[in-house]
């Protein structure tokens, strides 16, 4: 599955990085999942990443340890999590 977070920044180009830093340990620390980039999407959010999961659980787990530890970013006043589930995931058949 992928998973894509919007969010709007509304922090600095340092707090930036460290925002970036915080989510490679997390990611790094939890098998199942990776963070395929950061990108500028054509929307009306200021950016949006892209994770691959092995599975939902995978995915919540990053957020939740992301809160667990550091609380909601002050920087990100707004973001959307949007799930993309392959047909099979959903249980279609081939």
């Amino acid at each position: 599955m992928l998973i894509l977070y919007y969010f709007n920044w509304a922090g600095t180009p340092e707090e930036f990085k460290e925002l970036g830093g915080r989510w490679k340990s997390i990611i790094e620390g939890i098998k199942g999942i990776d963070l395929k980039g950061v990108f500028a999407p054509s929307s009306e959010w200021s950016a949006v990443a892209l994770l691959e999961a092995v599975s939902f659980e995978k995915g919540l787990e990053v957020f939740r340890t992301y809160i667990k530890k550091y609380g909601p970013h002050p920087k990100i006043p707004l973001a959307k999590i949007e799930l993309l589930f392959t047909f099979e995931e959903l249980g279609y058949p081939p």
